[in-house]
């Protein structure tokens, strides 16, 4: 489905932009050809891959190669320290990561060797040698193994499929298509899945523009955000959409209450990852913020249930997209 999207895109609207770091864009009728070529560089050299950058194009052409070639990819959280990081590549046998910052992947893998850089994403490759029959086995048709935070122990591989994640982005981009979002803007690492679905591919099925800022510019950092930076950035970007989690819903409001000055150009500002209380909401609600808070899970390949215009309740998590269904249990 993705790939047929980008292939489509390509005839229809080539000159249209689909990914803009700040540094770098590409357009709609040159990202299919990079995504394939990027595609053919990555399968002639590994067979399981890890990423771990910080948001960019290099990132998103990555991941859309990995994805449309059905090669099994992690996604690697920037704050894992580096036990996290071997024990998610040993427990999902990877043999390549995939890196923007060389220098730190050095430090943390000392036993791994460099294995160029791509032309295409611009990211440095780094591999290992691995006995193919003492990897652990996986899950027929995954194509991505998406780690839990490790806050309680060590962290936990979701294995899930391209079905299970198209299904879910095209549900969003059905879900959220009267909003008619021209410009996302990502602020959340995309290492988080829901940032990858919802600030990826989601707007590529839609035609949009992603904006893929790195932390430098958003302001983003897993201590906590620069918030003069975030505000600027999404000042600047007049994104039509944002993913919040709540305590950045909370730095919004409480900006916009002392007097920034809330973009006119936001339509949808998505909110999850946690319980956002209803008073937060309210207020949300009279900053003129466009807040729709949602559910979801990595089991479930993140949102399973979202607000919109047509049904919004305040205080819940709102109606199951159209791929779900949901079940209470008698008890």
């Amino acid at each position: 489905m993705l790939a047929e999207a980008l292939a489509a895109a390509a005839q229809q609207s080539p000159d249209r932009i689909a990914l803009d770091d700040g540094r770098h864009r590409v357009a709609y009728g040159d990202l299919a050809a990079l995504v394939e070529e990027e595609g053919a560089w990555l399968a002639g050299h590994g067979e399981r891959f890890a990423l771990l950058a910080d948001n960019g194009i290099g990132w998103a052409i990555a991941d859309l190669a990995l994805h449309t070639r059905a090669l099994p990819s992690v996604p690697l959280p920037g704050f894992f320290s580096a036990a996290q990081v071997q024990h998610a590549l040993d427990d999902a046998g990877v043999d390549c990561v995939l890196t923007d910052d060389p220098q730190r992947l050095r430090a943390l893998l000392p036993g791994w060797q460099a294995a160029g850089a791509s032309g295409r994403s611009g990211l440095a490759m780094f591999r290992r040698q691995l006995d193919a029959a003492a990897r652990q086995p996986l899950p027929p048709g995954t194509a991505k193994i998406t780690y839990t935070s490790g806050s309680t122990g060590q962290p936990k591989g979701v294995c899930l499929g391209a079905g299970q994640l198209e299904a879910v982005a095209a549900s969003l981009a059905q879900a959220t298509a009267s909003f008619n979002v021209e410009r996302h803007l990502c602020l959340l690492p995309l290492a988080t899945l829901l940032e990858n679905l919802a600030g990826i591919y989601v707007p590529l099925l839609s035609g949009a523009t992603c904006l893929l800022p790195p932390a430098a510019i958003t302001g983003m950092s897993y201590a906590g955000p620069d918030v003069a930076r975030m505000l600027a950035c999404i000042a600047g970007s007049r994104p039509q959409s944002l993913v919040l989690v709540p305590e950045l819903l909370r730095v919004l409001v409480t900006a916009a209450e002392r007097g920034w000055a809330v973009p006119d150009s936001l339509r949808f500002v998505a909110v999850g990852g946690a319980p956002v209380s209803v008073g937060l909401l309210e207020r949300a609600d009279a900053a003129g913020i466009p807040v729709f808070e949602g559910y979801g899970l990595s089991e479930c390949a993140s949102v399973v249930c979202l607000n919109t215009p047509q049904a919004r309740r305040r205080g819940s998590v709102g109606r199951p997209l159209p791929h779900a269904r949901l079940r209470i249990a008698d008890d």
